[in-house]
């Protein structure tokens, strides 16, 4: 049977979550959604967990080849051959409504899906997160949505769908934490993907210890600097342009014909598409 949506659960010691959130997922989703559990340890006991309560023949148990949740991913998305996948945490307990209208999303035609907590609909719940994360999530949310059109305003937010194309075009690069999702948001908009976003709730651990390190806030910061850098060199190229134009009263069709004539003269066509 063909694989519409692949989910990937990371897991590590989510003994005490994993139960309630595999139960629900099973219930609300479609008899040909898939399943995939990576894990980083043979003794993680969340395996006992799975192997013990559930036989259903959509969950499937992958070693991670690498480290940490990045590595997880990775792992998940080379093994991939599902149309579309689906990052989702063990802990959340607020969003499984959420798959199937981010899948809804996807076959209207967009490559991306994000769950956005600062959307309308959405829910932030800021005083369940530590101070320095409330704040980076307003920062990098506020900046993106002035001043570019992203598509969605929640991008720190790792809860999201990619379709099979974005998994295979762009491997992940970045090392640590939560990051591989702002940096395929980046590459995509780079490449002018359709994005948008549903509304999500922000999850409450029940049990269990957060996974959120300080340390990973640095590794956003490279790729939120290139989608706005990539918005100001279109500004850049606009202003340049216009001013052109104007100075030596050049009609549209003589500019791009001059343009044209450079790039290929120069050889920099590689340079303007990246």
């Amino acid at each position: 049977m063909k694989c519409e949506l692949e989910i990937i659960i990371p897991v590590y010691n989510e003994q005490d979550n994993i139960f309630e959130t595999l139960s629900n997922i099973i219930k609300i989703t479609k008899p040909n959604f898939k399943i995939t559990i990576v894990y980083d340890f043979d003794s993680d006991p969340t395996l006992n967990v799975i192997k013990k309560k559930f036989d259903d023949t959509r969950i499937f148990l992958i070693k991670n080849k690498y480290q940490g949740l990045n590595g997880a991913m990775r792992t998940a998305f080379e093994n991939s051959n599902a149309d579309s996948v689906i990052l989702y945490t063990a802990e959340d307990h607020q969003n499984y409504d959420v798959i199937n209208h981010m899948y809804e999303k996807f076959q209207n035609g967009h490559d991306i899906v994000c769950a956005s907590r600062l959307m309308k609909g959405g829910d932030y719940n800021q005083t369940k997160e530590p101070f320095i994360k409330q704040f980076l999530v307003n920062v990098v949310s506020m900046t993106l949505k002035k001043f570019t059109n992203l598509g969605t305003v929640d991008p720190t937010n790792g809860f999201r769908l990619f379709s099979k194309e974005i998994i295979k075009k762009f491997p992940i690069e970045s090392k640590n934490g939560f990051t591989f999702a702002i940096e395929l948001l980046a590459k995509a908009y780079s490449k002018g993907y359709k994005i948008t976003e549903v509304p999500s709730k922000s999850p409450i651990r029940k049990f269990g210890e957060s996974k959120f390190k300080y340390k990973t806030i640095i590794y956003y910061i490279p790729w939120f600097l290139k989608i706005l850098f990539m918005k100001l060199k279109i500004w850049i190229n606009n202003y340049i342009s216009i001013f052109i134009r104007k100075k030596f009263f050049i009609k549209d069709w003589e500019f791009e014909r001059i343009i044209f004539f450079y790039i290929n003269r120069n050889n920099i066509a590689s340079f303007i598409i990246e």
